[in-house]
């Protein structure tokens, strides 16, 4: 599997959100080989995706359709375009955020999936469909995911938010909610099964705890 040196195809990421089939996002997880690849279909829950090699051939099969791959004169398959991307970004991360977005009646979820030069939000849809979107390359990733966050609350009064931080070898947690003025923190400790809770932080202190929570990159 190879990758075209093409990535000027339309639609384009941070121009327009991008809709990925299940069978194109497992053809996407395979296109690199490693642990980040193997820590990215962790988690995203894809492991029987992957291995399903007649979903991956439709993807493939779709993603040529749409102009998101080509087959070469050997009958090579590379991806272009903003496929290329999705599958970099997939196969070379350095950090996964996974963000819940919990309402008493609800959860929605976003990846943030971050590599040496892209940054994606990734968002899954109904029947197995992610839509993609990339990161406000002005701001951090810190506070795009404080944005995410803030739009949750501000749209659903109430509501709040799991974030989990991942790389290859860590995870960390934080509980986020809303309180009437400010944000309130919580840092989960599984093995006593308590929360160790900040109160009264401002927008400011909310990006200081997701910063500290993300560690180094």
């Amino acid at each position: 599997m190879t990758m075209q040196d093409e990535t000027t195809q339309e639609p384009q990421l941070g121009v327009d959100v991008i809709g990925f089939g299940v069978g194109e996002f497992a053809y996407l997880l395979n296109v690199f080989e490693g642990p980040v690849r193997d820590r990215s279909v962790s988690v995203f829950r894809a492991e029987e995706l992957v291995d399903d090699d007649t979903l991956s051939t439709a993807g493939a099969s779709s993603l040529i359709a749409r102009d998101l791959a080509t087959v070469d004169d050997d009958g090579d398959l590379g991806v272009k375009g903003v496929a290329a991307a999705v599958a970099t970004a997939l196969g070379h991360a350095t950090r996964w955020t996974e963000l819940s977005l919990l309402t008493k009646d609800s959860m929605d979820n976003v990846v943030l999936v971050e590599a040496p030069e892209v940054a994606l939000m990734l968002q899954p849809r109904v029947l197995g469909t992610w839509f993609v979107f990339a990161q406000d390359a002005a701001i951090s990733s810190a506070e795009a995911t404080l944005r995410v966050v803030r739009l949750h609350v501000e749209q659903n009064p109430g509501g709040t938010a799991y974030l989990v931080f991942k790389t290859l070898d860590t995870e960390k947690h934080l509980l986020v909610r809303r309180g009437e003025d400010s944000w309130a923190t919580g840092i989960p400790d599984f093995a006593t099964d308590e929360v160790a809770e900040t109160e009264g932080l401002d927008d400011s202190g909310l990006l200081r705890a997701i910063e500290d929570s993300r560690g180094q990159a």
